[in-house]
C-alpha cells in the first residue's frame, strides 16, 4: 500500500494488498487503519480510493469500513470499470 497527496490535501490511497491466502484475518482491516492514521497525522481530512468496480467482495468491504461510492467510469486501456470512492476521516 502506499498513500500520495493530492492537491487539495486529501490522501489517495493506492495498491492496499493482502495475500489471498491471509485475507478475511483482520490485515487489510489493520492496514487501511494505519493508513487513515497517518493521512490524519499529514494533515488530511478524507481519503479517496480508486477500485475494480466488478469487485462486489472489494466494493462491499470498503464500504463497510464507511467509504461512499462516488461513480464509476470506463477507460479504454483498462479490461475493467474503475469505480471511485472516498471516506471522511
Amino acid at each position: 500500500m502506499s498513500i500520495s497527496i493530492d492537491k487539495e490535501n486529501t490522501a489517495e490511497l493506492h495498491n492496499l494488498a493482502v495475500l489471498p491466502d491471509y485475507r478475511h484475518k483482520g490485515y487489510g482491516k489493520s492496514l487501511l487503519d494505519y493508513c487513515e492514521k497517518k493521512a490524519k497525522e499529514m494533515g488530511c481530512n478524507k481519503i479517496k480510493i480508486e477500485i475494480i468496480e466488478e469487485s462486489k467482495i472489494l466494493k462491499d468491504w470498503y464500504l463497510k469500513n464507511g467509504f461512499i461510492h462516488l461513480f464509476k467510469k470506463k477507460f479504454e486501456h483498462l479490461p475493467f470499470t474503475v469505480g471511485f470512492m472516498e471516506k471522511n476521516i
